[in-house]
This record gives structure tokens, C-alpha cells and sequence, in this order.
């Protein structure tokens, strides 16, 4: 189970996974680089994208008003027309001339990323979030019952468990985001200082 699914998505474990097995002696130099070209090919599409506007003539219009999507009145790019949840990638051929010849696989992607490029940024916040949270020590001294802004609960169980990291709290069942953000909070005003 994965708390990062739009980041660890089933399209892109090549990516995240191929050069890990080329190290282990697992996958050929030929497999990473035929990868390689490929994702490479779907971040210079994901930019041309931005960068090609459309403008609102009717040949455009007609298209938006046949997939059930709202005309547009200024110049649009293609990847804000892609956002769109009545359109996709092969939808918008007859108003992207200057298209590329592209493998399915590529243009998959494509259209993964930028329609879910607002959740998949959140969800990278959040995992650097976590990763911050996680080189983040508590102190082993730490008095959790006498943290007034802590849920009782979660006062019961950071005392019982004694994590030795934010990341670590965090995990535990039963202590809330809330709960680590009362810990920062209170770490941060040097509240531990009188139990040093």
C-alpha cells in the first residue's frame, strides 16, 4: 500500500525502479536507455504543450462544443485544453498539427501527467514534507503528557511508543497531522528547555 499513489503510480515504475535494477545486474543498458528516451520524450511533449496556444477560432470551438466541454473566448494552450476531464490526448489531434508521431506509451504519459499535475505537485510537497518530518529528532527526554495542545490519545501513544523522529510519530495510529503540528509548534517555542 502506498500513502503516495498519484506518485507511485503503476505507468511510471520503469521510471522509478529500471535504473535501481540496471545497478543489481537486472537490466540491460539498452532497456534504461530506450526509458530513458522515452520519458524524455514525454517531458519535451509536456512542454510544447504549455507552450502551444490555441486560439479561439471555430474550428477550436466546434471541437470543445462536440467533446461536451465550454467554448473558449481567448488563446488557450493545448495543455490547459488537456486538463480538461472531456478531452484527452488524441481529442485534441485535429487542433495540434504540429504534433509529433509518438509511441502510445509516451503520449499515456503525457496525458497522465498533466492532467494530474496540480495532485501529483501536492502529493511531492507532502512526501518532502514527510522526508523533512522524518530527519526531524525528538528529544528522548520528551515529557508528551505534559503537552497541553496533544489529543490525549495521542499524548498516551507518543509516550508509550517513543518515537525518535517527527516521521516516526507520525505513523503512529492514532496520532493526527494535528497532533505533529502541535509537536512542531511546540518544539519550535524551545519548549523543551525546562526538561533538558
Amino acid at each position: 500500500r502506498s500513502e503516495y499513489r498519484l506518485v507511485c503510480r503503476q505507468d511510471n515504475a520503469d521510471r522509478r525502479l529500471m535504473e535501481k535494477g540496471a545497478a543489481l545486474g537486472l537490466v540491460t543498458d539498452a532497456r534504461v536507455a530506450e526509458m530513458r528516451a522515452a520519458y524524455d520524450a514525454s517531458e519535451a511533449e509536456m512542454a510544447r504543450l504549455r507552450a502551444t496556444y490555441i486560439a479561439p477560432r471555430d474550428g477550436v470551438n466546434a471541437l470543445l462544443i462536440s467533446r461536451g466541454t465550454s467554448p473558449v473566448s481567448s488563446g488557450v494552450s493545448l495543455a490547459e485544453l488537456l486538463r480538461r476531464p472531456e478531452l484527452d490526448y488524441d481529442a485534441l489531434a485535429a487542433i495540434d498539427p504540429a504534433r509529433p508521431p509518438l509511441s502510445r506509451k509516451v503520449t499515456e504519459q503525457v496525458e497522465i501527467e498533466i492532467k494530474y499535475e496540480g495532485y501529483i505537485d501536492r502529493q511531492l510537497r507532502e512526501l518532502a514534507e514527510q522526508q523533512r518530518l522524518e530527519s526531524r529528532a525528538l528529544p528522548e527526554g520528551i515529557d508528551y503528557s505534559g503537552i497541553q495542545t496533544l489529543r490525549i490519545e495521542a499524548r498516551q501513544k507518543l509516550d508509550r511508543v517513543r518515537p525518535r523522529t517527527l516521521g516516526q510519530a507520525s505513523r503512529i495510529s492514532g496520532v493526527s497531522p494535528a497532533d505533529i503540528g502541535a509537536l512542531i509548534v511546540y518544539l519550535s517555542m524551545g519548549g523543551l528547555h525546562h526538561e533538558l
